[in-house]
């Protein structure tokens, strides 16, 4: 069986006579205390270690099993359990990570014990606050019992309260080296973006470990957009989603976020009260915290819908049945509030952006045998020529319709209108107001009639066609039957006659211009 002697810590408290003598020297220490105080610090700098603070003293020995107290009002555990206690000490704080005593991994459970417990007035607590400490840090040849019975009675539970809190340091969620932010800004489905913030812990047992939302609170600070509040700095919590707005109506939009984490209880930062004098060093209950932050940025295309507008003109006034028209189309877009002040865009973050294609859809109505008038809307039944599409692919500006045939006479009107549901949604659907245009817009209107024939009127008589029929009748009949006197007259009458007849006729020929022909006089 190996015999363990105590350290000469536990020497020093070793018996009552020794400790009147310790009592008489007080007013000594403190006078070498002042001067170490006064001649080799300032007072911002330097703390002495006052005594005990919380925990068990033994009451065989008097050896003291908790937390020690320094003039500051600081109180923490003993690291060097080899070494002298520290009252009566001049001290002063140190940066644990400049040592380079600790592996991280130490210094993590260090930290998770001080943060936790170091400043607990709880006896049984502080007591295995400090036996876990020296369990970290070496407990120099003794078993975490023999340094627990310092306790006493209580004894039992501080050694179980000692290895619970280690078990919880390297537990889930327990010690850790440090913490870590990261930000997202993401489009939500109604295509605004959405911020988000989260919170991510290296712990010692799982590693990097993303925290659930709503563990911690901070500030997030947006440029160049605010929150539907209207504000432009908020308090979120971790994971916590929160839909922005742009601050520009402009089809680009430029913004950036920036997220602060502060105080979190995480990492391996140490407060370390050390001596030049060859006692214990301290671990100090002032527990560092963290502070964690992340930031991001975007350029994208605006999450604003825009309203495209169309005014419109027909090719033709007037036409006649068969002709083909069209309508010319001066697309732009309306600027309410609440909207993208230009056409829209699509594209990757960064660009290269075109333009969201939009399809006006077009309909010829008619005939109406009256001239439209303008109204809101279409009459009910109103005929249809026919409908056709104009693909608007290259933003704002003049298109022209396909063309349609106007079937016969009457008044016919363009009408169109744009349906969000034309356009994918991944081409930007979502983004697009749907537009009507009205019925009967004077612009839109074509007159389309047959043109007039005029009737063939004959000379100036003002016959109608049923009396020149009948007189040019009654001629051809007359004109027949005299060619047929004429033939029976040649067959009965004697040459003489018939050259009487012909002289007649040649009477008749000269008497239209010529002298009359003298006959003979031997042929008489």
């Amino acid at each position: 069986m190996t015999t363990h002697h105590l350290p000469q810590t536990g020497r020093l408290l070793g018996g009552r006579p020794r400790i009147l003598r310790l009592l008489a020297a007080v007013p000594i220490l403190l006078t070498l205390v002042l001067g170490i105080v006064l001649g080799g610090a300032t007072a911002s700098s330097a703390l002495t270690a006052t005594g005990a603070a919380y925990g068990h003293r033994d009451a065989s020995n008097g050896r003291w099993l908790g937390s020690w107290a320094f003039d500051d009002g600081t109180v923490g555990f003993c690291i060097n359990l080899d070494l002298p206690i520290p009252p009566g000490h001049a001290y002063e704080h140190v940066d644990g990570s400049s040592l380079g005593w600790f592996t991280p991994e130490d210094a993590a459970r260090l930290a998770y014990l001080s943060r936790h417990w170091g400043a607990s007035q709880d006896a049984d607590e502080a007591a295995a606050g400090q036996l876990a400490t020296w369990m970290i840090t070496g407990l120099n040849g003794w078993t975490p019992a023999q340094i627990a019975a310092r306790a006493g009675a209580s004894a039992d539970r501080v050694l179980a309260l000692a290895h619970q809190m280690l078990a919880e340091a390297d537990g889930p969620g327990g010690a850790s080296r440090g913490a870590s932010a990261t930000m997202s800004i993401e489009r939500g489905e109604d295509g605004f973006d959405l911020v988000r913030t989260e919170l991510a812990v290296d712990f010692v047992s799982s590693g990097v470990t993303t925290l659930p939302p709503g563990t911690h609170t901070g500030t997030v600070t947006l440029d160049g957009a605010t929150f539907e509040d209207g504000t432009s700095e908020r308090i979120v919590g971790n994971g916590e989603s929160l839909r922005i707005l742009p601050s520009t109506d402009a089809a680009v939009v430029a913004f950036s976020a920036n997220a602060t984490f502060g105080e979190l209880p995480y990492g391996a930062g140490l407060t370390i009260a050390r001596s030049a004098a060859n006692v214990q060093s301290v671990l100090v209950a002032r527990p560092i915290t963290v502070a964690a932050g992340a930031s991001a940025d975007r350029e994208r295309p605006t999450p604003l819908p825009f309203q495209p507008v169309v005014v419109t003109t027909t090719s033709h006034a007037t036409a006649t049945p068969g002709t083909e028209i069209t309508d010319r189309l001066s697309v732009g877009i309306a600027t309410d509030t609440g909207l993208a002040a230009e056409w829209g865009l699509i594209g990757p973050e960064g660009g290269p952006y075109t333009p969201i294609p939009v399809t006006v859809r077009s309909q010829l109505l008619g005939p109406f045998a009256e001239r439209p008038v303008e109204a809101p809307e279409v009459p009910l039944g109103a005929p249809v020529v026919c409908e056709v599409e104009t693909l608007v692919d290259a933003g704002p500006g003049e298109y022209t319709t396909p063309s349609c045939v106007l079937p016969e006479d009457g008044y016919y009107v363009w009408v169109e209108r744009i349906e969000p549901s034309d356009t994918l949604p991944e081409n930007g659907g979502a983004m697009i107001r749907p537009w009507r245009s009205a019925f009967g817009v004077a612009s839109e209107i074509t007159l389309a009639s047959t043109p007039t024939v005029p009737e063939a009127r004959l000379a100036e008589t003002g016959a109608d066609d049923h009396s020149l029929l009948t007189a040019g009748s009654a001629a051809i009949g007359a004109l027949a039957l005299g060619g047929i006197l004429l033939a029976l007259r040649r067959r009965i009458t004697p040459s003489g006659a018939g050259a009487t007849l012909s002289a007649r006729r040649g009477g008749v020929r000269a008497g239209r211009g010529r002298r009359p022909a003298t006959v003979p006089q031997g042929s008489r």
